[in-house]
């Protein structure tokens, strides 16, 4: 089953910040996320557009990749690509959870940044 989220970041007019750039900064000072270079390179040529891969680890022994592909200069799409190397794929309620695992940990990073981003959150209907 695939999940897909629209996000929309988009930056204060005089601010000169990607999506994606923001998703790695994200990575970067956020705990329990982590941006992976090669994933990222792997999965933009995949699906030929700029994209990245952010894995979310809720403990030691368990955590969920993200994909995010540029869908427009401001909107980035998500999707939960599942846990390498598990038995069985997440569960609706687990992949419900890891969205908003993840979109409440983006709106704290938001809500310290100097360059006041909005973030605009569009969910298909399967995922909502």
């Amino acid at each position: 089953m695939s999940t897909v989220v629209r996000l929309s970041l988009r930056p204060a007019d005089d601010a000169k910040v990607a999506p994606l750039e923001m998703l790695r900064d994200f990575a970067d000072v956020k705990t329990s996320w982590s941006y992976l270079e090669e994933d990222s390179q792997h999965y933009a040529k995949l699906k030929e557009t700029p994209g990245l891969v952010l894995r979310h680890r809720a403990d030691r022994s368990q955590y969920v990749d993200l994909g995010f592909v540029e869908a427009a200069p401001t909107t980035v799409q998500l999707a939960v690509l599942d846990r390498p190397g598990a038995d069985a794929p997440l569960s609706p309620d687990e992949r419900v959870d890891l969205l908003n695992a993840f979109l409440d940990a983006m709106r704290d990073y938001l809500s310290t940044r100097p360059d006041h981003v909005r973030l605009t959150v569009n969910r298909d209907p399967a995922s909502s």
